[in-house]
């Protein structure tokens, strides 16, 4: 399974996962969360994981997801190095929801689908 990551997570993600799920930093010029969306579609990747709820609030975002083919993940944490942080420590329910759902906020100790009909 892969992942693209926004560049303001740290770059030591994609160094710290397991085998079987590979992360790829974002590694263009700012972008806007949609423009990151397509860039995930267009190389392969599952999902995007971005920091914070607020992306998942957009709902032309989740249609720009829902368009490219990718799940929207979105990790609540005071900073990018608790971020990560919190993206390995659940990455075994990441993997496990994202069968059933494209939209996902990532917590300290759980991994929360976020479908149209929930709130953050």
């Amino acid at each position: 399974m892969r992942f693209l990551y926004d560049a303001v997570l740290p770059h030591n993600l994609a160094l710290e996962a397991p085998a079987e799920v590979a992360f790829d930093r974002w590694d263009g010029p700012d972008v806007s969360d949609a423009d990151l969306v397509r860039a995930s579609g267009e190389r392969g990747c599952r999902g995007v994981i971005l920091w914070g709820r607020d992306s998942l609030q957009q709902a032309d975002l989740r249609d720009t997801a829902q368009q490219a083919g990718v799940a929207l993940v979105a990790v609540e944490a005071d900073n990018p190095i608790e971020a990560k942080q919190r993206v390995l420590k659940n990455l075994s329910a990441l993997r496990r929801k994202l069968q059933d759902h494209d939209c996902l906020l990532v917590l300290a100790n759980e991994v929360r689908p976020m479908g149209s009909d929930s709130s953050p």
